[in-house]
């Protein structure tokens, strides 16, 4: 999906929004070398590069491999196909899909995606999945703003985790109402750009999401998913 401005929509509260899904991503995040793949407009990977990681963000569209270069000049980001990573053997420490893992398994030849996971993860690595959650609030939403996606919902990712052999070590549902609110890259922001206003949201949010998982309905509530998975030693790869 092509964005006119991202770097506009970022400044208003949807950067906040953004941000808390890395800061969140990052929690997770173990050893150096860092693979951000499907690296959109880069804030994961420059988010990451500021806090001393050494992130490569990588995304098949060369036209937004360049606008990132221009958001974030200084990190480090690649045009490449998932299906054939440039990159040698067990060279990443952890790998990032976020909000790419529904383009790749539904868009490219995912087995050989799998198999470049495999190649380019150390041992022990850390996988994160961090994709929108598929439930009938985001189906409804995507209905009503004729916004259509390829999908990959919770289980199937739970599933694809078990497929590459990597042991579960996290997983959660987050965000409530901060995305819709903030509009995205595309949608209408409803937030002002007054900070007590958004930290309030973003406050409450946390509060809210808290009591979601305490009652085990973030499947049906929330926006998102984190799935994090550890390398196994023990499958011969």
């Amino acid at each position: 999906m092509y964005i006119k401005n991202p770097a506009k929509r970022l400044k208003k509260f949807w950067g906040k929004v953004d941000a808390k899904h890395v800061n969140l991503i990052k929690s997770h995040v173990k050893g150096i070398s860092i693979c951000d793949m499907g690296s959109g407009y880069g804030t994961t990977t420059a988010q990451l590069t500021k806090a001393g990681f050494q992130c490569t963000g990588i995304d098949f569209d060369s036209e937004t491999v360049e606008r990132s270069k221009a958001l974030f000049p200084g990190c480090v980001f690649i045009a490449a196909n998932a299906e054939n990573l440039p990159f040698p053997d067990k060279c990443f420490d952890t790998i990032i899909l976020r909000d790419a893992l529904h383009h790749f398994y539904e868009e490219a030849n995912f087995s050989k995606v799998k198999n470049e996971i495999l190649r380019v993860s150390k041992d022990k690595c850390t996988l994160i999945f961090f994709d929108p959650n598929v439930n009938l609030i985001l189906k409804t939403m995507r209905r009503i703003s004729a916004h259509n996606d390829a999908e990959c919902d919770y289980e199937e990712a739970l599933q694809i985790m078990n497929e590459l052999k990597f042991s579960l070590t996290y997983s959660s549902f987050n965000t409530l109402y901060s995305l819709p609110l903030s509009g995205g890259y595309v949608g209408i922001n409803f937030i002002p750009n007054i900070r007590f206003i958004q930290s309030a949201v973003l406050k409450t949010e946390s509060l809210a999401e808290k009591l979601v998982s305490s009652l085990k309905l973030g499947r049906y509530l929330c926006w998102r998913y984190i799935i994090v998975g550890e390398k196994s030693k023990l499958f011969d790869y």
